[in-house]
């Protein structure tokens, strides 16, 4: 496998809980995109729980991975997040506003989006693996 792939929060969960096919798919990508909308997802669900210390710990060792890409929101993503929600609600297919901004992120950098929601299928240009 090529392919540059992002992950979403639900995808990095189940990497955390030792998914093997969300490893496989890790392990098999020479790059990783972390949407920054992910990353405050996860750190909300770290200072939650309460497992802070040792979750914390995992995302720490994740992020200091070399080959991770923290995908940064720019004026360029606010337009694709602006095309995306037109497009979604042209389509009367809502989605988060959060899952859209993870969309254009991915499509911006170019990365495939690993996930289980079947949300993110509707948006066109969005190249999307499902895990589930």
């Amino acid at each position: 496998m090529t392919l540059k792939l992002a992950l979403d929060t639900n995808a990095y969960k189940a990497l955390d809980d030792g998914n093997p096919k969300v490893a496989d798919f890790v392990q098999n990508s020479p790059q990783l995109g972390l949407p920054i909308i992910v990353l405050g997802e996860l750190y909300y669900g770290i200072f939650s729980g309460t497992k802070q210390e040792n979750n914390l710990l995992n995302l720490n060792r994740f992020l200091s991975t070399p080959r991770i890409e923290l995908l940064q929101i720019s004026e360029a993503t606010a337009r694709i997040f602006g095309e995306i929600a037109s497009e979604l609600r042209q389509k009367g297919r809502p989605i988060q506003q959060d899952d859209m901004w993870i969309a254009a992120l991915c499509k911006q950098y170019t990365y495939t989006l690993i996930t289980a929601d079947r949300g993110f299928a509707a948006i066109t240009g969005l190249e999307v693996i499902g895990f589930r």
